[in-house]
């Protein structure tokens, strides 16, 4: 909408409906209290342990759960590329996986997903680790299962050991503060990549990861 003045930015995201779920990643290092601190790049799991085993609840909605199983298949695409290996299989049972995908209650607006994981020594991630989904609504142009797709995509980055990057227009987006809603085409960037989530955004932050946590470089 055009106007005088500058924008609400909080107002102006809202009116858009892309304002991103506060994506939080509960990190656990081993024998310490629980912190939210988030990760910070140098977590991981050892090559061995690919693919992880993945389980995801039936939601009882065809679109829902075509989207979750595209978000783990995307993921796997890009793994095989960037890595040599698929990211995940899916396991038969929660008992069975090694990252176990929950869906509770919404909680208000924002929070849409938490990846809960713990750090042993040397920066690996002990497992299983927990993604909780919260039941997805529309948010203006997207669609629930979109907005499931991005989200679970997005908590699966996090479960791989991926921190959050500063780059709008990345599916591991964003650092909080990073982004610059007053600015027209950070503003854009943004929307356009909430709206169509794409896993390939995140290729070049994948392999760089994992050269440095496997120590190929």
């Amino acid at each position: 909408m055009a106007s005088s003045r500058r924008p609400d930015v909080s107002a102006a995201a809202a009116a858009l409906g892309v304002a991103l779920a506060v994506a939080l990643v509960a990190v656990w290092v081993a024998g310490a209290p629980a912190s939210d601190a988030g990760l910070t790049g140098g977590e991981g799991h050892p090559r061995e342990r690919l693919p992880l085993a993945v389980h995801a609840p039936a939601l009882g909605d065809a679109a829902l759960d075509g989207a979750a199983r595209r978000a783990v298949e995307d993921w796997n695409r890009l793994a095989e590329g960037a890595l040599g290996r698929p990211a995940f299989a899916w396991a038969e049972g929660p008992e069975r996986a090694q990252v176990v995908i929950a869906v509770e209650p919404r909680q208000g607006e924002r929070l849409m997903g938490e990846t809960h994981l713990r750090v042993e020594d040397g920066g690996r991630i002990g497992v299983p680790v927990r993604i909780v989904l919260r039941e997805p609504a529309p948010r203006g142009r997207t669609a629930p299962d979109v907005l499931l797709y991005q989200v679970l995509a997005h908590e699966l980055g996090h479960a791989l050991g991926l921190e959050h990057v500063r780059d709008p227009r990345s599916l591991m987006c964003c650092v909080p503060g990073s982004v610059d809603f007053g600015d027209p085409a950070q503003r854009q960037a943004y929307v356009e990549a909430r709206r169509r989530p794409d896993v390939s955004t995140v290729r070049g932050q994948l392999a760089e990861h994992y050269a440095r946590f496997w120590g190929l470089r």
